[in-house]
């Protein structure tokens, strides 16, 4: 049973609620905060839902009364994932899974864990592609000429490599980014967002940098 899993269970059992008796009447609860949840992965260890990736999911929900932050997860083979994101998230906040295998994205508010696939992270998806997709493309040094910008595309990638780095191509990106989170996994994408070339901005645990060129974002870190 992984980290996730124990909390969930701890959670279902009670296990945290602050209460408070005055005389023999009075109780105080920790506040609710209900998310939802669920993953269109049929072989995951969680609440299954075929329609899971849906943009504007609104279908199955829990509730806790320990935590405060609801999650979006996208794994890089094309699943999705939403959830409870435990306590100490900032509104916005962007995780990244250990061996580069995922982006999540937190948010704060009753039922936020919808309508966004977590573009404030640098994912690149405007509609999911089918599960078990890649979300990469073959690695490339030129752009295609029916293409406006391609970027690179990784995720825990210090440095790249021009003959072996995945790129990855839209004709709707803007600019292409680089995200150093305080983690220190480095992720490179491509954004539908424009920005100056060369800005660079910092949100709670994350900056994000972006340039506005094919394969611009290639700054080793």
């Amino acid at each position: 049973m992984d980290k996730h899993q124990i909390l969930l269970f701890l959670a279902r059992l009670g296990i945290g609620v602050v209460t408070v008796v005055v005389g023999a009447a009075a109780q105080v609860t920790s506040p609710t905060l209900t998310c939802y949840e669920c993953t269109d992965n049929p072989t995951d260890n969680y609440p299954y839902d075929p329609d899971c990736a849906d943009y504007s999911y609104n279908v199955r929900t829990e509730t806790w009364n320990v935590y405060d932050a609801c999650y979006i997860r996208i794994y890089d083979d094309g699943y999705l994932e939403r959830g409870i994101a435990g306590s100490g998230h900032e509104d916005g906040d962007c995780r990244y899974g250990r061996g580069a295998d995922y982006t999540q994205c937190c948010c704060k508010g009753e039922l936020c864990n919808t309508e966004s696939f977590c573009s404030q992270c640098g994912y690149p998806w405007t509609s999911p592609p089918p599960p078990g997709a890649s979300t990469t493309t073959e690695a490339a040094t030129t752009p295609s000429p029916t293409v406006s910008l391609v970027c690179y595309q990784c995720n825990g990638c210090s440095s790249v490599d021009s003959s072996s780095t995945p790129v990855i191509s839209d004709a709707r990106y803007q600019s292409c980014v680089t995200t150093v989170p305080t983690s220190g996994i480095v992720s490179r994408n491509g954004s539908y967002d424009q920005h100056p070339d060369g800005e660079c901005a910092q949100d709670s645990e994350i900056i994000s940098c972006w340039c506005s060129s094919s394969l611009c974002n290639n700054i080793n870190i």
